[in-house]
């Protein structure tokens, strides 16, 4: 079988989808038969988002067509320095220039600043079908910019089947609820003549299936549910490998591994649960080493986690390091989405390692406890700072009382790997 691959985020970078997307890559090129071809975005070996221990993962039988995402997308990505910290290249009027340019990224870019990657990558991906004949062609979902290429491909190629995958909801997701009138119209036609021409539709979880079956009278038989998982051998190769630096052995480590964003995910309620622990009961504050790595996108309550001194604040860091930390912490600590369809990815790490999974949810509706609960891994409490406070000394008991659940079984990415396949081999 002969997969065309489409995805924004790919292995050059260090995201939860660049994780997803490695994995399915690996594991269809795998397959006896199988030959993969990965049409992807081209991320600045310099900018902070590039990753080359996830590059060197990558299957060399993956074939890589990497398209640049254009002059206006490589000035405003934002660079490393010598010791990996974010700056600014340029100077005087060329760097208020870079500044404005980032903080019109959420009007100008849309539907998301790949946008101008799939023009020009699917004019690329035309020629490609023509010289490959390609037997099916898969696109995932987040960014819609994946979407939108391999759209443009399939109004070449009618016959080429298509199966998309929606990770995330589109026009329903939280982020987008504040947006115009005129750039719902725009986005909502393109996520319209994307389910129109789809031919077989992956999602990740039930709620989100069932809002696009509704919304667009999708055939449910045309619909399928696949999660994400993890690679137990990569994660027996990093325990025997790496050391963590700010694993304190004498302490109960929790770690957060992922990005913070405000409007979706809300840690106050944790900072204020924290605080009421170190007046309550400082002994167990003491106990209490809290790492948090990965992006903040609210200044002030990144201030406020860096204020709770058992808590330590880190930038982003490479994939490897940030599975280290999660094999040797004895708490992996996860934020649900409020208002949302989506489940945070980092569930699907977690699984893979022995620590305790507190999972501290959105809101009531919040899709991830049909995946945690009833898990005797998982702690799972309401985002207040009563029930957080409530789950830390549960939490502990479990620690003191030699509770140990290990890893779950059925979310090896073999076994995910395997159904993704069997759909885009039907």
């Amino acid at each position: 079988m002969k997969i065309l691959f489409i995805a924004c985020y790919s292995p050059l970078i260090n995201n939860s989808a660049s994780i997803e997307t490695l994995q399915y890559l690996n594991n269809l090129a795998k397959i006896d038969g199988n030959e993969v071809h990965l049409l992807t975005v081209n991320f600045p070996k310099n900018s902070i988002y590039y990753d080359e221990y996830i590059l060197s993962m990558l299957d060399k039988r993956v074939k890589k067509h990497i398209i640049s995402g254009g002059k206006i997308f490589e000035r405003i990505m934002p660079k490393k320095s010598k010791n990996a910290e974010v700056v600014n290249v340029s100077n005087g009027n060329k760097s208020f220039v870079k500044a404005l340019l980032r903080k019109g990224k959420s009007i100008v870019a849309i539907p998301d600043m790949y946008f101008n990657w799939a023009k020009a990558a699917s004019k690329y991906g035309i020629e490609l079908v023509k010289r490959e004949k390609f037997d099916v062609m898969f696109s995932m979902h987040e960014p819609p910019s994946s979407h939108i290429c391999a759209l443009k491909i399939k109004e070449e190629f009618k016959d080429l089947p298509w199966v998309t995958y929606w990770s995330d909801p589109w026009l329903k997701d939280s982020t987008r609820a504040n947006i115009s009138k005129a750039r719902r119209k725009f986005e909502g036609s393109f996520e319209k003549r994307i389910v129109e021409l789809s031919d077989r539709f992956i999602f990740v979880t039930k709620a989100n299936r069932d809002d696009y079956v509704s919304s667009y009278n999708i055939p449910v038989e045309k619909t399928y549910i696949v999660t994400r998982g993890y690679d137990e051998n990569q994660y027996e190769e990093i325990k025997k490998s790496l050391t963590p630096k700010l694993i304190n052995k004498e302490k109960v480590n929790f770690v957060y591994a992922g990005e913070i964003f405000s409007k979706l995910r809300d840690v106050r309620p944790f900072i204020e649960a924290l605080n009421n622990i170190k007046d309550t009961n400082i002994s167990l504050y003491n106990d209490l080493n809290v790492m948090f790595f990965g992006n903040i996108d609210d200044e002030e309550i990144k201030n406020k986690l860096m204020a709770v001194d058992n808590i330590n604040v880190s930038p982003r860091i490479p994939y490897d390091e940030a599975l280290a930390y999660m094999l040797n912490s004895e708490v992996l600590l996860l934020f649900g989405n409020k208002n949302s369809k989506q489940i945070p990815a980092k569930i699907y790490d977690y699984f893979g390692a022995d620590g305790i999974i507190f999972v501290i949810l959105g809101d009531e509706n919040d899709p991830i406890k049909d995946v945690v609960e009833n898990k005797n891994k998982c702690v799972v409490v309401n985002n207040t700072a009563d029930e957080i406070v409530s789950g830390i000394n549960k939490i502990i008991s479990m620690i003191k009382n030699g509770e140990k659940y290990g890893t779950i079984e059925e979310y090896k990415w073999q076994y995910i790997s395997k159904k993704l396949n069997d759909i885009l081999k039907g």
